[in-house]
C-alpha cells in the first residue's frame, strides 16, 4: 500500500535529533527506549533523557490505526489541512510568539497511507527541573514538598496572571488542565510555569461562543484544582485572573458557569489524575532501576 513520511525539524535542533536517533519518521516511530511519560489508547509520550547540560526531549506519537478514524480525521481537515503534530507545533509557537511561556517544539511529522494520516509525531524540548502541576500538587499532598500559605497564594496569582495575559493576547490553549502546565523554581525564589499540549479552539468555535471559550479554560484549570485546593482558593484564582474585580452580578454568573463546567469535567479528570499518579510511580521505580544498572544504562520503558 502506498505510504510515505513527512517530517520538519527546526534547523537549530537537526544535529541534536540526529545524535538522539530522532531525525526521521522511521526512527521516531521505531523508538522504544525512554521513559513513558503519558499513554492512552491512541497516544503515547516518551521522555528521552539528555546527557550533560542537555535537558532532554519529549516525543509524542499519535496513532490512527483504524480506517474509520482516518476517514473522520480527513473529514475534519487532515487530508488537506494539519495533522495533530503539526497543529500542536504551530499552537505552541503561537503561544511563544504571544509572550506566553510554553515548551519549545523542535520537530513534527506524519506517516501517510494513500494520503490519510496513519501516525503523527511532535518532539519538544524538556524544561529542566520541572514537573507538571498535578504531580507538584500530589507531591505536596504526600509531604514530599512544602509550601507556605503565602507561597501557595503567590503561585495561584502567577498562574492567574499568565492565563489572563494569554487570553488578553487573544490566544487560546484549549486543553488547560494542570497536567499540561509545567512548574519549576524561578530565579526570584518563586515558581514559574510553562504550557504544553496546546489544542486551541477553532475560529468558528470562538465566534460561536465568544464568552464561553475563556470560561471553559478557567473551568479546566479549576477541574484539576478541586482535589488539591479549597473553594476559596479557586475563587481567589478566578478573581486574580479578572484583576480582583468586585463581585458583581456578571462575575457571580461567570463563577457559577465555571463551577458547573468544572464539576461536569471531574469524572474524566479524576481518571487522568489517577493515571498521572501511576506514571509517577513507574517513573520513580524506573529511575531507581536505571541507577542500579549504572550511569550508562538506558532507562527501561514503563509498561502500558
Amino acid at each position: 500500500m502506498l505510504a510515505w513520511d513527512t517530517m520538519r525539524i527546526d534547523p537549530a535542533y537537526r544535529e541534536r535529533l540526529r545524535s538522539a536517533g530522532l531525525d526521521s519518521m522511521s526512527r521516531v516511530l521505531a523508538r522504544v527506549d525512554g521513559v513513558v511519560a503519558a499513554w492512552s489508547r491512541s497516544t503515547e509520550t516518551l521522555q528521552i533523557p539528555g546527557s550533560g547540560s542537555d535537558p532532554g526531549l519529549f516525543l509524542k506519537r499519535v496513532y490512527v490505526p483504524r480506517w474509520s478514524s482516518r476517514w473522520r480525521g480527513a473529514l475534519r481537515g487532515t487530508l488537506v489541512g494539519l495533522h495533530r503534530g503539526h497543529a500542536e507545533y504551530l499552537a505552541l509557537n503561537a503561544l511563544r510568539w504571544a509572550g506566553v511561556p510554553a515548551v519549545r517544539p523542535v520537530a513534527y511529522g506524519a506517516r501517510l497511507v494513500v494520503g490519510f494520516v496513519a501516525a503523527s509525531i511532535l518532539i519538544t524540548e524538556a524544561v529542566p527541573d520541572s514537573v507538571n502541576l498535578t504531580t507538584f500538587a500530589q507531591q505536596l499532598a504526600a509531604g514530599e514538598r512544602t509550601l507556605s500559605l503565602a507561597q501557595r497564594r503567590e503561585m495561584l496569582a502567577r498562574l492567574a496572571a499568565l492565563v489572563a495575559d494569554m487570553h488578553a493576547a487573544g490566544v487560546s490553549h484549549g486543553n488547560l488542565f494542570w497536567r499540561n502546565v509545567m512548574v519549576r523554581p524561578a530565579p526570584d525564589g518563586g515558581y514559574e510555569f510553562f504550557l504544553l499540549d496546546a489544542q486551541p479552539l477553532r475560529f468558528w468555535e470562538r465566534v460561536r461562543a465568544p464568552r464561553r471559550w475563556w470560561l471553559r479554560e478557567l473551568a479546566q484549570l479549576c477541574t484539576s484544582a478541586v482535589p488539591f485546593t479549597t473553594r476559596s482558593e479557586r475563587l481567589r484564582f478566578v478573581r486574580a485572573y479578572l484583576g480582583n474585580a468586585p463581585l458583581s452580578a456578571a462575575l457571580k454568573s461567570h463563577l457559577r458557569e465555571i463551577e458547573r463546567m468544572a464539576r461536569a469535567g471531574r469524572p474524566h479528570e479524576d481518571r487522568r489524575v489517577w493515571m498521572n499518579r501511576l506514571f509517577e510511580c513507574w517513573r520513580s521505580r524506573l529511575a531507581q532501576e536505571a541507577a542500579r544498572s549504572g550511569p550508562g544504562a538506558s532507562p527501561p520503558v514503563a509498561p502500558p
